[in-house]
């Protein structure tokens, strides 16, 4: 159960509570009103009046008008009623005349009977209208209930819509988005205060990964001049000859150690770029970068295989290429010998779909999970940086990818091997 459902339910239920607490409170007063109007009643219809003849309905000066009495008759053949004073009565009807006498100078069984009928009478009133009452606060509390349910919704929707914001907002900004933010306007409330808070943050984080990618290609750039000196100095005496045969072995081996550094330099560079944005974008033709790719590599033995279709995409032709060059030298370098190699190129669902499928060992499931991690080369060690790959290749060719707005997708390939697809927007 959401928040805001639990919200809803919780404003909801205190509305309703305090509805019908408010009916039942109003329904008991009216109950004790009405006990206590009855007791008056009885109590008041009582008058010392003298005894008032009425004849054929009709009555003449301060008499009593009973014409409108409807009268009860008890065991003593006598009959009882309210005139229209509002008092109990007590009428001789065995005359051609109606002998009206107050109820104070009857007998006791006649006022107790009188008295009761009174109270009959108002009981059943109390009992009807507390009924319709009861039957009415029941009816409101449902109406009540649906109104209660309508505004508590709009009440946590209206409270939570900003987090919503806020929220929202901060779900789209990712490393590579570092520079938006929340800016939430509104008044200076907690919520307010929430996504200033917010805006901190990813001030702090976006110093940091600046200063962390410039520390990269810094140094890159620094280490590139001295790698550079010593391959210099190694290949210069082993080309003249004049290196011992005892030292040759010892000088190649560093010789290929200082290629793959400058290969992990090249790859740490290309990595620091691809999170810096893109800089330069241009329409790019995918077909035609990647031919360009395939000739300049060494397949060696690998037979390669291409189905190119013309898909144009925007973007950074300089890390475009790195991400295709990456694609290609992995399918070669993890490739087994004598291999395969397909490379194709399509559209597919308003994207473009650079798909890259090689022959080789088969690949875990979970495995599949951890080849885009930096320096990750399946079961090679981590820091070992071995004579074929720096473990940048698909770190980099994802990092691109996301810089583009696209992703990349590993799945094993059936027999063995592993199938790359690089998915950019149009």
């Amino acid at each position: 159960m959401s928040f805001r459902t639990r919200l809803v339910i919780i404003i909801a239920g205190v509305f309703i509570a305090a509805g019908a607490a408010l009916l039942t409170v109003q329904y008991l007063v009216v109950q004790q009103l009405f006990s206590s109007a009855i007791t008056m009643t009885a109590e008041s219809c009582v008058p010392a009046l003298s005894v008032t003849r009425v004849v054929d309905g009709t009555t003449g000066g301060d008499e009593t008008d009973f014409s409108d009495v409807e009268p009860l008759t008890d065991s003593s053949g006598m009959s009882y009623g309210t005139a229209g004073d509002g008092c109990s009565y007590f009428a001789d009807t065995t005359a051609d005349f109606q002998l009206a006498t107050p109820m104070a100078s009857l007998s006791v069984d006649a006022a107790e009977a009188v008295e009761g009928a009174v109270l009959q009478q108002s009981t059943f009133l109390a009992d009807e209208v507390g009924g319709g009452l009861l039957l009415w606060s029941v009816v409101v509390l449902v109406g009540f209930t649906g109104v209660a349910a309508a505004i508590a919704f709009w009440l946590a929707r209206r409270s939570l819509d900003r987090i919503g914001e806020v929220t929202a907002a901060a779900r789209d900004i990712s490393e590579r988005d570092l520079g938006r933010r929340l800016d939430l306007p509104g008044p200076d409330d907690e919520i307010k205060e929430l996504g200033d808070t917010i805006d901190g943050m990813l001030d702090r984080l976006q110093s940091a990964f600046t200063a962390q990618d410039r520390f990269v290609a810094n140094a890159s750039h620094e280490l590139r001049t001295p790698l550079t000196t010593t391959r210099t100095a190694l290949e210069i005496p082993l080309e003249q000859g004049v290196v011992p045969e005892a030292l040759q072995l010892n000088m190649q081996r560093a010789l290929r150690a200082t290629d793959q550094s400058e290969r992990l330099i090249a790859a740490l560079l290309a990595l620091a770029r691809s999170h810096n944005g893109l800089e330069h974008v241009e329409p790019v033709e995918l077909g035609v970068l990647i031919e360009e790719e395939i000739e300049d590599l060494d397949s060696q033995e690998i037979a390669v295989h291409t189905n190119l279709r013309d898909v144009t995409v925007d973007g950074d032709m300089i890390l475009l290429a790195r991400a295709v060059r990456n694609l290609l030298e992995n399918g070669i370098r993890h490739n087994a010998p004598g291999g395969e190699l397909w490379v194709r190129c399509r559209r597919e669902r308003g994207r473009a779909i650079v798909e890259v499928e090689n022959t080789g060992a088969p690949i875990a499931p979970a495995t599949l999970e951890l080849l885009t991690e930096p320096f990750y080369r399946g079961d090679a060690s981590r820091t070992s940086a071995g004579p074929d790959g720096t473990g940048l290749g698909l770190a980099i060719v994802q990092s691109i990818a996301k810089t583009h707005g696209g992703e990349v997708r590993l799945r094993a390939r059936r027999g063995g091997g592993l199938i790359t697809s690089l998915v950019l927007p149009l």
